[in-house]
C-alpha cells in the first residue's frame, strides 16, 4: 500500500473549505463521508484507483498588520492518497486548486 500525505495551508475559513471540498466532490462524482470530530471535518473519499482522506483544521486566525479591524482566517488541509495513481492525484489536485482559486477572485 502506498500512501502520500499533502498538506495546503488556505487563505479561508475552515466553513468555506469544507464547502468547496464538497461542492468538488459531488460535482466530480466521488463517493465520499463526512466526519466531524472536535474542531476538525475530516472526509473518506473513494477515488477510482484508490483512497483519499482529506482532514480540515482551523488554523490561528490573524489580524491584518496595516488595519487591526481585518481578521486573516487560516485552514489547514491535509490530503492522504492511499493507492492512488500519480494520474488520478493529479486530477484531483487540479480539480482543488481550480475550486479555490474560483472562491479567492
Amino acid at each position: 500500500m502506498t500512501d502520500k500525505t499533502v498538506e495546503w495551508n488556505l487563505g479561508f475559513a475552515q466553513g468555506e473549505v469544507v464547502e468547496g471540498l464538497e461542492k468538488l466532490l459531488t460535482q466530480a462524482g466521488y463517493p465520499y463521508t463526512r466526519i466531524e470530530a472536535d474542531a476538525e471535518v475530516q472526509f473518506q473519499v473513494i477515488l477510482p484507483s484508490g483512497s483519499l482522506r482529506l482532514v480540515v483544521r482551523p488554523l490561528p486566525s490573524h489580524h491584518s498588520p496595516f488595519n487591526p479591524q481585518v481578521l486573516f482566517h487560516r485552514t489547514l488541509l491535509l490530503m492522504t492518497f492511499a493507492d492512488v495513481s500519480i494520474q488520478e492525484e493529479e486530477a484531483f489536485l487540479h480539480r482543488l486548486t481550480l475550486t479555490f482559486l474560483r472562491a479567492g477572485g
